[in-house]
């Protein structure tokens, strides 16, 4: 500890991960592009909500498999109500990456900012797939 400043250390179990989440969530209700989409919304129950992505992060770095959900699944749903374009994804990502930064660093700390950078990016480009099927009409 140099003057007073906590030592930042990786994320080492569900006592960071709680943490790490909990954090990450107050800021982001905070912002003012994510913070609406969470609370008025998607009215997220902030209880539930961050007890499953404690479970959902144990799960990414543990493998602990307590994690039960389709995050795409509820991405799309919320699709439905509001555009859930790339800025939504790269402030998400911002704010984790920050998060994660003031409080960890480490080769868990870094794994999770990196699963955090493909899941934004996956679940942004699933939401924006246009149906590609063309149907071929054959002379006869």
């Amino acid at each position: 500890m140099k003057l007073g400043i906590p030592e930042r250390r990786d994320v080492l179990g569900r006592k960071e991960i709680e943490l790490l989440v909990s954090s990450f969530y107050q800021e982001v209700r905070a912002d003012g592009l994510l913070g609406p989409v969470f609370d008025e919304v998607a009215k997220v129950d902030w209880d539930e909500h961050i007890s499953k992505l404690c479970d959902f992060w144990e799960t990414v770095l543990f493998r602990t498999g307590s994690y039960k959900g389709n995050p795409l699944a509820v991405h799309r749903h919320l699709a439905k109500d509001v555009e859930m374009g790339k800025m939504l994804f790269d402030r998400w990502l911002e704010i984790f990456v920050q998060t994660m930064d003031l409080h960890f660093r480490g080769e868990n700390a870094d794994h999770l900012k990196r699963v955090a950078a493909d899941m934004a990016q996956v679940i942004h480009s699933r939401l924006q797939e246009v149906p590609s099927i063309q149907i071929r009409r054959v002379a006869s």
